[in-house]
């Protein structure tokens, strides 16, 4: 029982101490926490948004970077493009039949194939041989009937401008893009191909003087994913960056560019250390003011607690029972009060709990006799109430009272036992049918009457202790029940 009411106590001390008014010590450090932790939250945000800032600049620098070289080389391509057309368009002007070789070859060719980075324009028959060569008079010796450019428009007269995969030129030896388109006869049916290319040197060239310095990679490939060329040092897949993506409409090339992590982390790292630098002094700043300041604080703390502590004692002097060291009345009418709500109360249940013919033992054996049988009955009272997680009250003479948070039949059981447990002490008594104490026990669970309110269910238990009286006494009477109900019996340690 002293265990139990130790720990009972340790609770309403803490509870007392939780309840009292926050000291000028606990609000400075309160106080501090709050501004070294804001300061420290405010740090990580702005270091968060000079991150956030610097992928957003290399984001947009890495889509202008796409614009502009997409550009670029659809520029190119379309310029070119125009060139193989006006080879095609010319071909059957009946004005250039009987031009000299001269003439046809400044009739049928521009300037365009002649710029750097351009390629020389042939033009193969329904063969693949090479009749003319705008880089010649004399056309050179080519046979493309076995190139894709060749055979993609001899099988697809749809086909418009074909740009093929890299390859290297077996007139120049160079690695250049063939772009190539169909001609034909009056009559529509295949004449030839018209082919020229572009060095994949003149587009590294072009992509490498937009990029200027900064550390972009830039790919162009096709979209199946097959590469073309790159700027820079290729990047593994999983590589950690930023990367962006845009097609060179409406032909099937695609631009990417990769801006490694650690290129970006070089344009706002640097910043964070004079920001970490600054919350670093702030905070040890603050904490020195605090930790002056706790001196006097904690001397004030100390008086105040010593007083908080002797208010908690009265306060549980005042909420015990002097003779049994149980909870006393006054603490189980604020005790009851957390079953107020129905929802909660259904999981409780409450004893009420009396000792049988109890003015006769006193007349009989007298008041000292009676003081020390209460305490044995308080003592049985405390033990199962703290073996069930609950609390033991003496709420008036010979009547005591429980509170249990259980379920209905850990109810019954728990009133069965403490019934037998007072039984078991084999108390004397002369003037009981039994010749010893007993208890009579009326018990009711808010799980078995949910609608009633709370003064109902404690009106309820004392009823129910009433009808075990009536009943022949020593006896547990369940609220609600006709005739007690008598479960089995169990020892006096059970």
């Amino acid at each position: 029982m002293r265990a139990n009411r130790a720990a009972e106590t340790g609770a309403s001390d803490e509870a007392a101490g939780a309840s009292a008014p926050a000291t000028p010590r606990r609000l400075l450090a309160a106080l501090a926490l709050v501004v070294v932790g804001g300061m420290w939250i405010y740090t990580a945000w702005t270091i968060h948004d000079l991150r956030r800032q610097a992928w957003d600049s290399a984001r947009h620098d890495a889509l202008g970077l796409l614009g502009t070289s997409e550009r670029a080389i659809a520029r190119d391509i379309e310029l070119y493009d125009l060139s193989l057309m006006t080879v095609s368009s010319r071909l059957n002007l009946p004005a250039l039949d009987g031009a000299s070789p001269e003439l046809r070859h400044l009739g049928l060719f521009d300037r365009v194939s002649q710029a750097r980075g351009y390629g020389s324009i042939l033009v193969l028959d329904e063969k693949g041989q090479a009749f003319l060569d705008s880089g010649s008079l004399v056309p050179r010796r080519l046979d493309g009937s076995d190139r894709l450019y060749f055979t993609i428009h001899r099988d697809a007269p749809e086909t418009g401008l074909f740009i093929g995969r890299p390859w290297r030129t077996r007139l120049s030896g160079r690695d250049m893009i063939p772009l190539s388109r169909r001609f034909a006869y009056a009559d529509g049916s295949f004449a030839g191909v018209i082919v020229g290319a572009i060095e994949l040197a003149y587009f590294r060239e072009v992509l490498d003087r937009l990029k200027g310095s900064r550390d972009f990679t830039v790919t162009l490939d096709f979209t199946d994913g097959s590469e073309v060329m790159n700027t820079g040092q290729a990047a593994a897949a999983d590589a950690p960056g930023l990367r962006e993506a845009r097609q060179v409409a409406p032909w099937p090339l695609r631009l990417s560019v990769f801006l490694p992590a650690s290129a970006i982390d070089r344009a706002w790292k640097p910043q964070t250390r004079i920001v970490l630098a600054l919350a670093l002094l702030l905070s040890l700043g603050i904490l020195g003011v605090v930790g002056l300041l706790h001196r006097e604080f904690s001397r004030r703390e100390r008086a105040e607690r010593q007083a908080l502590a002797a208010r908690a004692e009265l306060e549980r002097l005042a909420a015990t029972d002097a003779l049994t060291g149980l909870w006393n009345r006054r603490h189980f009418e604020v005790s009851v009060t957390r079953c107020a709500e129905p929802a909660e109360r259904a999981r409780w249940a409450l004893l009420s709990i009396d000792a049988d013919h109890f003015k006769g033992f006193n007349d009989r054996y007298g008041h000292p006799a009676g003081d020390r049988a209460l305490k044995q009955v308080a003592a049985v009272l405390c033990g199962r109430a703290a073996q069930a997680g609950g609390s033991a009250f003496r709420v008036g003479g010979e009547e005591f009272a429980l509170l249990v948070r259980c379920e209905p039949g850990e109810a019954a059981m728990l009133a069965e036992s403490v019934r037998a447990g007072v039984a078991a002490l084999g108390l004397p008594h002369a003037d009981h049918p039994r010749g010893i104490l007993t208890l009579s026990v009326g018990m009711a669970h808010g799980a078995l009457a949910p609608a009633a309110s709370l003064q109902g269910w404690i009106d309820a238990a004392d009823a129910a202790l009433y009808a075990a009286k009536r009943q022949g006494r020593d006896r547990v009477c369940h609220a609600g029940a006709q005739e007690s109900h008598t479960p089995p019996r169990l020892s006096a340690a059970g």
